[in-house]
């Protein structure tokens, strides 16, 4: 009968993406899937070049040599973007650094896999954005005489306004907002469970207070925020619901100004961070509005406002504008669904 032959690194997998992604690193729900789909695209490279079974696949297939190929692979056969490759890259790393602190994967071989450098990705300082323009005309797309109007209104206005991931969108409660005085707080728990609080204006709070006339007339503090109602269930929104929303405004206003970006939920963060910054706010203070757990994540910000400013004078050093003119054994070896689940990789 046929065994695994490395059940140690199975068993690493399992408690990589059951215990130590989510309970010890505190990661959340997406950024442990996305861990989970890397592992698994590297085990099926494996799989399809190295034409070995699940079962076969041991810790020297973690090295430098196979990890390139499996760059190349995603790249060639998969089609993914730059973005996309680099990103792969980083889990793989990480995921060989945690081999290496069990002391299953040797110094030296995880000093090579660090070696292997990212892909330059010529999209990566490009920022899209909305201008304060473009972002009042995608407000005024709801239609406010209907119910869902006024909820979608009011979802993309909060979006904008506290800069929020749309898993921080719908992650949140009643409760999260809170009144004091005569200003209006969120209360926001991001990315790997960083806590932050942002004030609202006074606009998205009439919004706010209109939308729990309708929506939450029992005033629950700890039901979800934004919700859908099936078969008579109230249950979280999900972002497949935002998405349709979002793609149904986004055609409206195409119709008034037809290049308008495509609009989806992390370009209402970007433009806010964007037209803070420009507005005058420190990048530190927009670095912690964002909840980023770096600094070096916002300077996207100020390199896209260098970018601009070269742009600007590019346009005004043309011919015609210009100042300075001149002329220029294991029983379910053979079956890798149930090897998959039991090792926590679907």
């Amino acid at each position: 009968m046929k065994k695994i032959k490395d059940p140690a690194l199975f068993r690493k997998i399992r408690d990589y993406l059951i215990d130590y992604l989510p309970v010890i690193r505190g990661k959340s729900l997406n950024t442990v899937a996305a861990y989970k789909i890397t592992l698994n695209l590297y085990l099926e490279y494996l799989q399809q070049t190295h034409k070995k079974s699940l079962h076969e696949i041991t810790i020297n297939d973690f090295n430098q040599k196979n990890i390139l190929g499996f760059l190349d692979w995603i790249k060639s056969v998969r089609k993914n973007c730059t973005s996309t490759r680099n990103q792969r890259l980083v889990y793989i790393r990480q995921f060989c650094k945690y081999l290496m602190g069990s002391d299953m994967l040797s110094f030296d071989e995880l000093a090579q896999i660090q070696k292997i450098a990212q892909t330059p990705d010529p999209k990566k300082d490009e920022l899209e954005y909305l201008t304060i323009e473009e972002t009042r005309l995608i407000l005024k797309q709801p239609d406010t005489n209907k119910k869902t109007g006024i909820r979608d209104r009011f979802f993309l206005a909060l979006l904008y306004d506290s800069g929020c991931r749309d898993q921080e969108m719908l992650d949140l409660r009643l409760k999260d907002f809170f009144m004091i005085k005569d200003s209006t707080e969120l209360h926001i728990v991001g990315k790997g469970r960083k806590y932050r609080v942002t004030p609202i204006s006074k606009e998205v709070q009439s919004m706010f207070d209109e939308y729990c006339a309708l929506f939450h007339q029992e005033r629950n503090l700890d039901e979800s925020l934004f919700y859908t109602i099936r078969n008579g269930i109230r249950t979280k929104m999900s972002p497949d619901n935002v998405a349709r929303f979002m793609n149904k405004y986004e055609k409206q206003a195409n119709m008034i100004k037809p290049d308008i970006p495509h609009i989806h939920p992390h370009l209402f963060r970007h433009s806010r961070a964007m037209h803070l910054y420009m507005a005058g706010m420190p990048l530190p203070l927009v670095s912690e509005w964002l909840g980023h757990s770096q600094l070096e994540t916002t300077t996207i910000y100020a390199r896209a406002t260098t970018e601009m400013k070269r742009k600007a004078v590019e346009k005004v050093s043309t011919n015609e504008n210009a100042v300075f003119k001149e002329s220029e054994s294991f029983k379910y070896a053979d079956n890798d669904e149930i090897i998959k689940k039991l090792y926590g990789l679907s």
